[in-house]
């Protein structure tokens, strides 16, 4: 019988809500008191740093105030990002040794990703993987991804662009180079895709988290058994929840990072 998987929907939640519960996750899993998981959360308009990132280099603090999009970061590296309500987040958080889960970087990335080409598929739409982390069409970007481990677990997040808004992406970050923002906006839509413009219509996130998970379930030989957070994961997500609000958390003013292991 395939082993057993938590499959976790935290639905729409604020930024600072999605960036605690992964640190949480990652923590439960490594400490033992949670499975191997895979989440699905989505996004209140929001731009997310990487762990490194400088919010005065990266973000258009103004534009961001004035629209209500808010602004935190990730316990994992690599670059500012813009998410609302078109993207849907999705993670697998597990421990190194998990059957199936390659030991390199490289070969988990691929696979892990090939989840997300498989979901894909079903909706017609042929995807690929591009090195190091990334899903595209066509050379356009469709689902962006990165990790970060505690001890003997990992956690393996990325986006899906069901719908996608460039003109908003373009105005929130302090994106190089910027001089004519139509002209920005355009190259953006040239190197990114959503769903919507694939397939004429962006579906429903219920399908697309249906056919993600399903393509998971397949791949990996496991089976999903749908549950809530746990006692000691809500207690903990409270703990965390105030310093993820934070000032000190957000301008990432602390001299020590808050969880152990590699950033990508």
């Amino acid at each position: 019988m395939p082993r057993a998987w938590r499959l976790l929907d935290t639905g729409m939640s604020e930024a600072p809500f999605n960036m605690a519960l992964e640190k949480v996750l990652l923590a439960s899993c490594a400490e033992g008191t949670a499975p191997n998981t895979l989440h699905f959360l989505e996004f209140c308009p929001c731009v997310l740093l990487g762990y490194s990132q400088s919010v005065k280099d990266e973000v258009n603090e103004e534009f961001c105030r004035r629209n209500g999009i808010e602004i935190n970061r990730r316990i994992s590296g690599g670059g500012c990002i813009y998410l609302d309500g078109g993207t849907l987040g999705w993670e697998i958080i597990a421990k190194k040794n998990t059957p199936g889960i390659p030991g390199s970087l490289e070969d988990m990335y691929r696979k892990l990703c090939s989840g997300v080409i498989r979901a894909l598929s079903a909706f017609g739409i042929d995807a690929a993987y591009r090195p190091l982390n990334d899903v595209e069409i066509g050379g356009r970007k469709i689902s962006g991804t990165g990790g970060t481990e505690l001890d003997d677990s990992f956690i393996f997040h990325g986006t899906v662009l069901v719908d996608f808004h460039a003109d908003i992406m373009v105005n929130a970050l302090k994106i190089p180079m910027k001089k004519h923002e139509d002209k920005q906006a355009a190259d953006l839509k040239l190197r990114t895709v959503c769903m919507r413009e694939l397939i004429g219509e962006a579906p429903p996130m219920a399908e697309v988290k249906t056919r993600i998970a399903g393509a998971f379930a397949e791949m990996l030989d496991i089976r999903f058994e749908e549950s809530g957070l746990y006692r000691e994961e809500t207690a903990s997500l409270e703990a965390e929840l105030p310093f993820f609000r934070s000032e000190e958390w957000v301008s990432k003013k602390q001299t020590a990072p808050r969880n152990k292991g590699r950033c990508v």
